[in-house]
């Protein structure tokens, strides 16, 4: 065999064992759990049905506030803008849980629980009225969604040039 055949065999078998060893190494690593720094700010999102639009605004000190309404384009949408104040928030891991109270036009909630995973915060809101009831609003970080809304956007723009 010739010289530089061997060592392009000895290179590929030493770069296949660094990517394994990185594979498996990545692997093992468990994803670093948000902190309530992490969730500090805007999320945006709309229910899985699409018929509702939610904005929690998370401040520091573990308060905030949560308002929802229906897209304009929905006979929902008369119903108006739901707002609720937020007293305490709290994370535990990958998940939250909400205290809130109605401000303005919004209903009474037993509960808020929510589970991040991916940069999304999927929220379950739920009431005892009625015989009891369930939201599932998925929400994203709003400055996340800006950023990459934008960026998309220009690059649309530059190819339409």
């Amino acid at each position: 065999m010739h010289r530089s055949a061997r060592f392009g065999i000895v290179l590929a078998a030493f770069v296949a064992l660094l990517v394994t060893q990185d594979v498996s190494s990545l692997q093992r690593k468990k994803a670093r759990p948000p902190t309530t720094k992490d969730m500090v700010g805007v999320w945006v999102g709309f229910d899985s049905d699409g018929l509702t639009f939610s904005r929690l605004d998370l401040r520091s000190g573990s308060t905030g506030f949560f308002a929802r309404v229906s897209p304009a384009d929905t006979t929902l949408h008369s119903e108006g803008v739901h707002v609720w104040r937020i007293t305490r928030w709290s994370l535990n891991g990958g998940r939250m849980e909400i205290h809130m109270f109605p401000v303005s036009n919004a209903y009474p909630v037993a509960y808020v629980r929510g589970q991040i995973a991916f940069g999304a915060l999927a929220l379950t809101i739920g009431g005892t009225e009625n015989g009891g009831w369930k939201e599932h609003p998925l929400l994203q970080s709003e400055s996340r969604m800006l950023t990459s809304n934008q960026e998309t956007r220009t690059a649309i723009e530059a190819i339409q040039k």
